[in-house]
């Protein structure tokens, strides 16, 4: 299923109309971007998962009231049970903030349309890839919408074969 999603993932161009710098396709131009300025909320090592969720975002963003960039994100999952409690220490969210929790699909389901709110086949494709590999390579799958107002953080994670929680994160503008 990774090569399916990684083949869907390079047969679609990352966003119509816009030119994409060549260095920036190669792992080790990633890897080494990433060490000159690691994200404050990704795991020190880039495994191969984050890798593809990289590939898979790469380009993509989440249509609400405004538009917001998918960004790969990584973290150390916890020990026991992942509550409200531990998910928002673990993303440094205040204690208490309202957290509500989606099924993935249903979360993605106006952009994995074809004739969603992308108005793009092409790119409701590279949604349907990586909902496609989010589902079959990391357990438990869910989105987890974060506070209230009109800007809310949403975080798609799962479980990772070695303990992590990965997928991806954004921020939903609803007014």
């Amino acid at each position: 299923m990774k090569e399916l999603a990684a083949a869907i993932a390079a047969k679609v161009p990352a966003a119509s109309g816009a030119a994409q710098p060549a260095t920036e396709d190669s792992k080790g131009s990633r890897e080494t971007t990433e060490a000159k300025a690691p994200a404050a909320d990704q795991a020190a090592p880039v495994d191969g998962i984050i890798a593809q969720v990289q590939q898979l975002t790469k380009g993509l963003v989440f249509i609400s009231e405004s538009d917001a960039p998918l960004e790969p994100v990584s973290y150390a999952a916890p020990a026991g049970d992942l509550t409200d409690a531990v998910l928002l220490k673990l993303l440094g969210e205040a204690a208490g903030t309202p957290i509500e929790t989606k099924e993935l699909t249903l979360f993605l389901r106006n952009h994995t349309a074809d004739d969603g709110v992308l108005g793009d086949p092409a790119q409701a494709n590279r949604f349907k890839a990586l909902q496609m590999f989010m589902k079959q390579e990391l357990q438990n799958t869910k989105v987890y919408r974060i506070g209230t107002g009109p800007q809310i953080k949403a975080y798609a994670l799962g479980k990772t074969e070695d303990g992590k929680l990965a997928g991806f994160k954004t921020v939903l503008t609803e007014t």
